[in-house]
This record gives structure tokens, sequence and C-alpha cells, in this order.
């Protein structure tokens, strides 16, 4: 790294050479940046990174998943009276995991639907069909390594984790704003490049508006999950952490206005609180944000999860021929690892299998003095789209 990099744009943890490079690459045309220890490599900016810009927004750093992020909530029930399996029946009865899901639940009047940022798209029949996907979409969790969890903290207090998005609404908005960023139609071909957009240009101000509103429509949905659960639970509510970690903020660090695109990472200002989980089958923290020199170059951002060592292809081999011979990761390894772990499985698959992910607790040494955990949460059931089926008790 230059001088400039190791002042200003710390790397935290150990990174293979991509995306080192991909970093490197953004910080070519970011005021500043920092990449979280559980980074790895992703589309144009690598998942963990932080990039910070002088008036300017880039939609391909947010992403495609565009407010994706971590939601849990304590209950008022404790795990010696809490039946996991059944919890977990619930789970797959009343939360609609995959691609393409519908949620015939979710309301469909909520005052979102009437947002003034709905204005930003270029026009009613856009608008009107993204209305009609969130309108379907919200509570959905969708795929890959989006997930509901069930938890007991350090006092056995259960807790409901979620992970996921904006779902298909927000990866169209990411799409049409892309492509009307390097001057093509809402609905062209789609072709990944960064373009950062001035924030106060018309394209610029609207491609920011309607980011909000997915980032606004990705809590919606975690609410709602965490809500219904909890009700249908017969639970109440006692605590709340909830946050993105793919968005874009207007943010002021060292007297400067800037706005701060984390991609895989979490906001962790002092005093903020953030819910990062781990693997399946390992513990997730809540956190909170400390104020520290090491903190404020890492632009108050710290890790979303505990980072990817192996790709989904690496994972699972040829996937699409079921051909396991090439998969660096078997049915039995995950079986074993949850067998030890006590925690029952429903879904996943061998590309979101413990051993693909970095150890959280290896993680979250690397980011010391800018955070501080408050809770622990050992994993009891997970649930996540998949064919697996895997409980303890069997």
């Amino acid at each position: 790294m230059s001088e400039k990099n190791e002042t200003n744009n710390p790397i935290f943890g150990s990174h293979d050479e991509q995306t080192l490079d991909q970093y490197q690459n953004v910080l070519m045309r970011a005021e500043r940046g920092a990449l979280m220890a559980d980074g790895h490599l992703g589309y144009i900016m690598p998942i963990g990174g932080v990039a910070a810009y002088d008036n300017k927004v880039s939609p391909v750093g947010v992403g495609f998943d565009i407010g994706c992020g971590n939601m849990a909530v304590k209950l008022d029930q404790k795990a010696d009276d809490f039946d996991v399996s059944e919890a977990l029946d619930i789970v797959e009865d009343r939360i609609v995991f995959g691609l393409g899901g519908t949620n015939p639940d979710a309301p469909k009047d909520h005052e979102f639907y009437d947002a003034a940022e709905w204005e930003a798209y270029p026009n009613e029949k856009i608008k009107s069909d993204l209305k009609k996907k969130a309108r379907e979409q919200l509570g959905t969790v969708g795929s890959g390594n989006h997930y509901v969890d069930l938890f007991r903290d350090e006092e056995e207090y259960i807790w409901i984790g979620v992970h996921f998005g904006s779902r298909g609404f927000g990866y169209q908005t990411a799409q049409g704003f892309m492509n009307l960023s390097q001057g093509k139609e809402w609905n062209d071909k789609f072709e990944q490049k960064e373009v950062l957009l001035d924030m106060d240009t018309p394209l610029g101000d609207a491609y920011f508006a309607a980011m909000n509103l997915a980032g606004r429509y990705a809590y919606l949905g975690r609410e709602w999950v965490c809500y219904t659960l909890a009700d249908a639970f017969g639970t109440e509510i006692l605590d709340e952490v909830h946050n993105n970690h793919n968005f874009a903020w207007k943010e002021e660090h060292d007297g400067d206005e800037l706005v701060v695109v984390r991609k895989g990472a979490t906001p962790a200002f002092p005093g903020q609180r953030g819910f990062v989980g781990g693997s399946m089958g390992d513990t997730s923290v809540i956190i909170e944000g400390v104020d520290s020199e090491k903190s404020q170059k890492a632009l108050y951002s710290t890790i979303h999860g505990a980072g990817r060592v192996m790709s989904r292809t690496q994972a699972k081999g040829d996937y699409r021929g079921r051909d396991l011979s090439k998969a660096s990761v078997k049915p039995q390894m995950i079986y074993d690892w949850l067998e030890k772990k006590g925690v029952e499985l429903r879904g996943g698959g061998l590309d979101e299998a413990p051993q693909v992910y970095r150890r959280l607790d290896d993680v979250l040494e690397e980011h010391s003095g800018t955070i501080k955990i408050q809770h622990r949460l050992e994993p009891l059931g997970v649930v996540m789209e998949g064919p697996e089926r895997f409980s303890p008790k069997n």
C-alpha cells in the first residue's frame, strides 16, 4: 500500500490479491476508503468495501441488492421454554424463501407505496411494474446467504435474526439506473460498469431517491418477517437491532461532507448498534460502535458477516449436474459441524456451509478498538432456501 492508503484507506485483515486489486481500483475514484476484515471479491467493488465520494454516488458500488441488511429481535422467552423444531416449522409455514417468491400475506396498501420518492422513476409504466413487484415480494427472504435464524443469548433469551434486502424491486431499480448512467434505456441489456453520478444532476438525485426508497422497502420486509414470527411464536419483542449494509449515506467525516458507499459493511458510529451474523453454525453478535482513531479511519464502518473464503462454485462443484466429486464441501461436513453445535437446519446448501466462511471471532478481532460486543448469539436453528435438512435430534 502507498503511504496515503496506509494513513487514510485502511485494510483490515488479510485478503487475496484480486480483492486487494479491486479495492485499489475503487480508491482511484474515491476520496477515501476502507476494506473490512470480512472482505472478498465482488462486482467492481469488493464486498466489505467502503468508499467515500465528494458529492457523487456509485450505483454499482451500492450494488444490486440495495438495502441488504440484518435485523435481530430479542423475545421475552427463554431457551428452556422454547421448542426450536416447532418454531422452525412456523418459519417454513409463514415465510417465503427462494428466487421470485411472493408473499400473499404482505400488506398491499402501506403508505410506502405513496412515498414521494416514487417520482424518481422515469415513467408511469416502470413505476407501476415496480410497485406490483414490491407488493408481491414484501417480506420474502430470497436465496443464497439470506436466512431466518433462531438464537439464544448469554442470558438464554431467544432472538430472531434475518438477513435479506430489497428483492426484485431493488434489483430492477439498480439495473435500471446503471443502464441510465451509461446512456442506455431502462430495460436495455445490462453491462456492469462504474459510473459515478453527480448528486447535483437530475440522474444522480433520482438514483439517490430511488436507492433510499429501496432501502426503506428492505427495512419493511425484515420488520414484517420479525414481527410476524414473534407474533406467531406467541412472544413479545424486548429489543431490536436493524441496519442496512448495502447502501450509501450522506455523512460528515473530518469536517468533509461525503457520500459514503458501504457494500457489505455495517455502519458503526459511536453508540450505533448492529447485528452481525456468522455462518449457519457459528456465533453471531450484537455490536456497538465506539469512537477511536481507528474507527474514524474506518469511516465508522465494520464487518457485516464472517466473509467468504471459498467461492460458491468451488464449494458446491458442478451444482447443475450434481457432480459432488468437484465440490470442496460435502454434505457430511455440514452435518458433522451442525451436530457438534446442536443446530437444526432447514434448507441451505453446500455453498453456504460453515467451512465456506471465516470464523466470526477472528474477523471481529481485526476490528478491535472500533466496536464492542453487546451480545453473543448462539445458533439454535436456521432456515434458508435450499434442499438440505438436518436435525441434531435425529
